[in-house]
């Protein structure tokens, strides 16, 4: 890369980074190009020189963001902490991400936006379906997921749980406001509706594992 391609590629990051900025705090919709041209230092022409519209903006700052969100939760998973730490974490993360952006990285941008919905189905079928099984896996081994549940159906669940978890703006708004609320799915997701636990601290390190079903022995 030469220095006029440096700078180039400098100048479109300092915009990036001032348009997901705002987005953070006011959502897609109601940021301008003049507003993001007034953060990032550079005339509304320069943007549309590097970027055309304001919608492919937008496309990029949401690619940018799940490539980012998708290492985080990479971390998460490979790192020290219990199978409930991790699930609370994951979930928890998904409630702040809900409360950011207004609601519409997770509902209009994602699902209104046919680009943006190949992209995030892509991402599914390439990389967060095998992580995705990684914990899976992890979690049958430690015993917190029945052993025998086929990973498929267990995919399957998680997958109506990434589409349904905020399908509806009034679900992201009390998530995001509703701790007591975020801990219920939690339990709902770690133990079921039958709610059997060995403790009321699910997320206490060295926890035992609840789910061990013994051979031809059903919960």
């Amino acid at each position: 890369m030469n220095g006029f391609e440096r700078r180039k590629e400098q100048k479109k990051e300092s915009i990036r980074q001032a348009a997901l900025e705002l987005f953070k705090l006011h959502g897609f919709e109601k940021v301008s190009i003049n507003d993001i041209a007034q953060k990032a230092g550079v005339s509304h022409v320069t943007i549309y020189n590097h970027f055309g519209t304001k919608e492919e903006l937008v496309r990029e700052v949401i690619k940018r963001l799940l490539l980012a969100l998708l290492e985080k939760y990479r971390t998460i998973i490979k790192g020290e902490e219990t199978f409930p730490e991790k699930l609370e974490v994951i979930v928890f993360d998904k409630t702040e991400i809900a409360s950011q952006y207004q609601g519409e990285l997770l509902q209009s941008a994602a699902r209104g936006d046919p680009a943006i919905q190949h992209f995030i189905d892509s991402l599914w079928q390439k990389e967060i379906t095998q992580l995705t099984l990684d914990f899976i896996e992890e979690g049958q081994r430690l015993g917190y997921i029945n052993q025998k549940l086929s990973r498929k159906a267990i995919l399957a669940y998680f997958d109506i749980l990434r589409k349904g978890m905020f399908a509806s703006s009034g679900l992201s708004a009390n998530t995001a406001r509703n701790v007591r609320f975020v801990r219920d799915l939690i339990s709902l997701i770690h133990y079921g509706l039958e709610g059997k636990q060995h403790s009321n601290h699910t997320t206490r390190r060295k926890a035992k594992p609840q789910f061990v079903h013994d051979s031809g022995q059903d919960r």
